[in-house]
């Protein structure tokens, strides 16, 4: 990346924030305005916008915009398809920077009603494959003078930043509407083996940029890095949680030792599975699907929030039921009223199962999580 060019410790601590800040849990939509904010507050420009390539990668599709209030949207009227200055930015793929737009050679001019524009600073939004997916422009910075070299540098590393959101934003809404077991696998190899490797490679570039920060900023940089190891961490789990279960005429014994060798395997927790002979054939489907439900959701909890190193489970009889317990050597807590959405969605699985779940734990003692159930519930 080209932030390594960088000389100024506030535009580095700026274009770090940025990256922290950006929110890829909201809908596209949002997301795409606060990277048109971002970009406009980054560099310090009155007016910003985002241009949406078409499929023709040569035209806009959308057009998001910064600094122009309604009523003069609407005077503009109909938004930019990609002419002029705009269009040079889009065929070039590459940064454009001019001084002045109205003596610029590719100026198409503005519409009537549209606000007076002098500066200009264009910059092309590439995903994670290099594909160029759009392109952000700002205008008229509100010193009063022009766009640096400077500016370029920080609004095109920034651009591959936002890309990379995008893309992240993507997925997530891929990975909530595609149900078919071989797409939901392809994206986890996806998540894997792309998004983790990008984020490695994010982190390296923020290494070596360490060499050129004064204090304050290597210890915002320190900060960063220490976020991007637990957003890694994060998306393994994820991977963790969105793999489905194996086929339904897998036995109980199956589904529960894949599941706890994807834990030891992938995750970094030694995972051991101890089960009762026969146990499998002594419950029913009904009751098979949610004990493996509830196995996941507990191992997830003991990877995201335990620091354990181990973890057993036992899967055992009780007369008429089936008994899971899952413990793990962690950080324990103390406060059971603080319970979070995992523990109590065991608890009502467990209830409408006609069984129970309690959690024993102590700090620093690790977590002992039960949960019974009828075996032909």
């Amino acid at each position: 990346m080209k932030f390594r060019e960088l000389r100024d410790p506030d535009r580095l601590h700026a274009l770090i924030d940025a990256m922290l800040l950006m929110e890829t849990d909201e809908s596209l939509s949002t997301l795409l305005q606060q990277i048109v904010a971002t970009a406009s507050e980054l560099v310090g420009a009155r007016y910003g916008a985002l241009g949406v390539l078409a499929r023709d990668g040569a035209t806009l599709s959308e057009f998001i915009t910064c600094g122009v209030d309604e009523a003069t949207a609407s005077l503009i009227g109909h938004p930019p398809t990609g002419r002029g200055v705009l269009g040079e930015t889009i065929h070039a793929a590459a940064p454009l920077r001019v001084d002045d737009l109205a003596t610029h050679a590719g100026s198409a001019g503005f519409p009537p009603g549209h606000p007076p524009m002098h500066h200009f600073l264009g910059v092309p939004v590439i995903t994670r494959d290099g594909h160029v997916w759009g392109n952000l422009y700002v205008t008229d910075p509100l010193t009063g003078g022009s766009f640096n070299r400077d500016d370029e540098l920080l609004l095109e590393t920034f651009g591959r930043v936002a890309g990379a959101v995008i893309d992240q934003s993507n997925l997530r809404r891929e990975l909530r509407e595609l149900s078919v077991a071989e797409e939901r696998e392809r994206l986890a190899r996806d998540l894997h083996d792309t998004v983790i490797q990008r984020l490695f490679g994010v982190g390296l570039g923020l290494q070596m940029a360490l060499p050129l920060l004064d204090d304050d900023a290597r210890d915002r940089v320190d900060r960063a890095l220490d976020e991007l190891n637990e957003t890694i961490h994060d998306i393994r789990t994820t991977i963790f949680e969105i793999d489905q279960d194996r086929a339904t005429e897998d036995t109980l014994r199956q589904r529960a030792t894949a599941l706890t060798n994807e834990v030891d395997n992938r995750l970094g927790v030694e995972a051991r599975l101890q089960m009762e002979a026969g146990l499998s054939q002594a419950v029913n489907e009904h009751c098979a699907h949610h004990t493996i439900q509830a196995l996941r959701e507990i191992l997830s909890n003991v990877v995201r929030h335990s620091e354990a190193t181990h973890v057993t489970v036992e899967l055992s009889s009780d007369g008429d039921f089936l008994v899971l317990r899952v413990h793990d050597d962690g950080v324990g807590f103390d406060d059971h009223a603080g319970y979070g959405r995992g523990l109590r969605n065991l608890e009502t699985r467990a209830l409408d199962l006609g069984g129970r779940c309690v959690v024993e734990s102590s700090r620093g003692r690790g977590t002992l999580v039960t949960w019974t159930v009828l075996k032909r519930a």
